[in-house]
């Protein structure tokens, strides 16, 4: 019995091993007594890539038509307020249209916790009240404390000073357009800043542009505004551009406020060289130095930063990468090395309403 059970049990240990074999190396060698064996689980991760690639498209179509119907339902609060102000009784009506950029950004300092921080700009144009008008609303709820950097928009309290006294506000301002050509432009301009302390305003503005040889720009802006309890205030701005290379721009900027506010000077350079890498990113170089004409020293703050922005996955979606580092004056007179990275998630949106142009009225037939 032993004899002649062993040729069998050496046949099933052979037939064993090489089934083994073969279903380890792929190969398509089969046995009539053995089941086939399971497809080899190579597909699985096949599989799941493609689960997965239909997922994000899923997603991505999601958040296109998301962000499609909320451009949309942002122009119609347009056009509702265009039309509840505008005349009626026009032949042609030129577009409502409106541009909006939501940002949030994540800031650390020194490497403390994370901050975040979020701001608003919006721009109507609200042309069925007249063409030369302009709705603004801004936001900014940023992350204290904020590092200097030159008035984003003189006279608008909150963006008018190089470092700012308030963190969170909102502001409203009617813009009435007199002059504007490529070169020239001028305008009136009225607000309110809603928030503590509740702050009205008016200015007025006028920036003149001039090329050089298509390669050298200046512009030369000044601004006059009056805020609440008096506080009168001009700001100086000069910018010079030269184009390096097709790609490459070398900018100078400098303002100087002065203003009851604050019983001063208050002023600022900044040198950049701006850098295209390509149609959706670009890096930017920058320093700066910040100043009140009545403080000792007279330089308050030393800046350096690298600012990386990049359009990705979607044509209204932006990110920001800025490392910086800073020098602001301690009371000591000493200056103190601050450095902070920031992230910024851009989300932009635009809208313009169709031309509306009304029906020619038939001429009547003579009799």
């Amino acid at each position: 019995m032993c004899r002649r059970t062993r040729p069998r049990s050496w046949s099933r240990t052979l037939s064993l091993v090489l089934l083994l074999a073969t279903t380890i190396t792929g190969s398509n060698i089969s046995f009539a007594d053995e089941v086939p064996p399971e497809p080899a689980p190579a597909a699985e991760p096949a599989q799941q890539e493609g689960y997965f690639n239909t997922k994000m498209t899923s997603f991505g179509k999601t958040i296109d038509v998301t962000h499609e119907l909320l451009e949309q339902d942002i122009l119609k609060q347009a056009i509702r307020l265009d039309d509840f102000f505008g005349k009626a009784d026009t032949e042609y009506q030129r577009p409502t249209s409106y541009e909006l950029r939501w940002r949030n950004s994540l800031r650390i300092e020194n490497g403390d916790e994370l901050k975040f921080g979020a701001s608003l700009r919006a721009n109507l144009t609200l042309s069925k009240i007249s063409d030369r008008l302009h709705l603004s609303l801004t936001g900014d709820n940023e992350a204290a404390p904020l590092t200097p950097s030159l008035p984003e928009d003189p006279g608008n309290p909150g963006f008018d000073r190089i470092t700012r006294p308030i963190n969170s506000f909102v502001n409203t301002e009617l813009r009435y357009n007199i002059i504007k050509t490529p070169n020239l432009n001028f305008f009136l301009g009225g607000g309110a800043r809603i928030s503590l302390p509740f702050e009205v305003f008016v200015r007025s503005r006028i920036q003149y542009s001039h090329l050089f040889d298509n390669l050298f720009l200046i512009r030369l802006g000044e601004t006059f505004f009056l805020k609440s309890d008096k506080l009168l205030g001009e700001t100086t701005e000069i910018s010079l551009e030269r184009l390096l290379r097709p790609k490459t721009i070398l900018l100078w900027d400098s303002t100087a406020t002065a203003s009851q506010e604050i019983e001063g000077l208050e002023w600022g350079s900044e040198l950049s060289l701006i850098h295209e890498i390509s149609l959706k990113s670009a890096i930017t170089l920058l320093g700066g130095i910040y100043g009140v004409n009545n403080a000792s020293p007279l330089v308050q703050n030393y800046r350096l930063l690298a600012r990386y922005r990049r359009n990705f996955l979607r044509k209204w979606l932006f990110y920001e990468l800025e490392p910086e580092i800073t020098w602001p004056v301690s009371p000591s007179g000493a200056y103190i090395a601050n450095l902070a990275f920031t992230f910024r998630l851009e989300i932009a949106f635009q809208g313009t309403a169709k031309n509306v142009i009304a029906p020619p009225i038939p001429e009547r037939k003579k009799p």
